[in-house]
């Protein structure tokens, strides 16, 4: 385990963990709102819906609010306009009529196979920075870090 921080001195919030790892989503996700407009003509916000949705056919609103884990005024503003643009669509709930489940249309799926090309793509140059085990014990640390960081809310 790492000594802990000299406490006579100041922190310096560069060397922190938190840090580190809000610098290097900072840093993907400016990389991905240049790619992911330029190669598959969509925002990476739209891009975030448009998976869920395509990758979990039918998903309750609340679903898609949980799995991302973002603001519901968001993703309701990111709905309305891709069911406008007509790549999403709402269905009543058969079981609840007060929820409705989502799906993509066949141009929603279109753009989710488009998109999800540029998001492997991105995903392999990023993998292969590590050997296979390596990986592994990346997933299995950011695995830990998150439960970790869900035990300090």
């Amino acid at each position: 385990m790492p000594p802990l921080q000299d406490n006579t001195k100041g922190v310096d919030v560069t060397k922190n963990l938190t840090y580190r790892v809000i610098l290097l989503a900072s840093t993907l996700s400016r990389s991905a709102n240049r790619s992911l407009p330029r190669e598959a003509g969509i925002s990476v916000a739209e891009w975030r819906v448009v998976s869920i949705i395509g990758s979990r056919p039918h998903i309750s609103f609340n679903a898609l609010v949980r799995t991302l884990d973002i603001d519901k005024g968001w993703i309701s503003r990111t709905l309305a306009q891709l069911e406008k643009d007509g790549l999403v669509i709402k269905t009543p709930d058969p079981q609840d009529k007060r929820q409705f489940q989502l799906a993509l249309s066949d141009s929603g799926r279109a753009l989710h196979l488009k998109g999800s090309g540029v998001s492997r793509q991105r995903q392999q140059k990023l993998e292969s920075a590590f050997s296979a085990s390596e990986m592994r014990m990346l997933e299995s640390l950011l695995d830990r870090l998150q439960k970790t960081a869900e035990g300090m809310d």
